[in-house]
This record gives C-alpha cells, structure tokens and sequence, in this order.
C-alpha cells in the first residue's frame, strides 16, 4: 500500500512540473511576437518559422514553402492563428529554459518556439 501510494505521488510530483511555466497574459503575448519570428520545433522533430507581422498577418515558411495567414490576441490571452495549417487558439507557455509552448486546449501535444528572433527570419 505505501509502495502504490509513493508512487502516485511521484506521478503527481512530474505531472505537476510537466505543466510548470509561466502562462502568458495577452499584453505579453503581443509584446514577444509582434513583428519578430519564431523558431518552431514540432513533437515529430520537424522545425520551421513563422513570422508575425505587426498589421496582423502571418507567415509560415516550412520545408521552402511559404503560406500566410492572419493572427491575433484575444483579451484572455489566446493566441490565434487563421488560415494556415496547425493554427487554431492557443495559450502561450513561458518554460524556465527560455522557449514557449504553444498549447492548445483540445490537444495535450504542443509546439515548443524555441526561439523568438527580432524581424523576419527567413
């Protein structure tokens, strides 16, 4: 009994740390990505950039190919992203490494923005 009940606290102990970081508010949100790029790492491995320009549009560009679409911050703090694959409404997790997650509420896969370069990159 004490050996199942350590180990469900451990359970809870790395679940907990696996949500641990720093949920951005939307004033934070726009301040780190308006105008500026970021570095996208996808659980698969695969990586690319997206650029979000400060008049609201964005753009992917992944593998040499090149889409647009439009973002925008709502009040609570949601990140959306219309008109490109893997958009949707996100929150924006702050980790203690200095990356983001972007974390849907539907999906408990994220994207890691390991970077966030000033201007567009690419």
């Amino acid at each position: 009994m004490n050996k199942a009940l350590l180990s469900l606290a451990g359970l809870l102990v790395l679940c907990g740390s696996a949500q641990a970081g720093e949920t951005l508010d939307a004033a934070a949100v726009k301040k780190l990505i308006t105008g500026n790029t970021a570095h996208i790492q996808r659980g698969d491995g695969s990586s690319l950039k997206t650029y979000f320009s400060p008049d609201g549009k964005v753009i992917r560009h992944e593998n040499g190919v090149t889409s647009e679409g439009t973002w925008q911050v709502k009040d609570d703090g949601m990140h959306c992203v219309e008109g490109i694959a893997g958009g949707g409404c996100a929150r924006i997790v702050k980790n203690a490494d200095g990356s983001y997650e972007r974390v849907q509420p539907w999906s408990k896969a994220a994207i890691t923005w390991t970077a966030i370069v000033n201007g567009k990159d690419f």
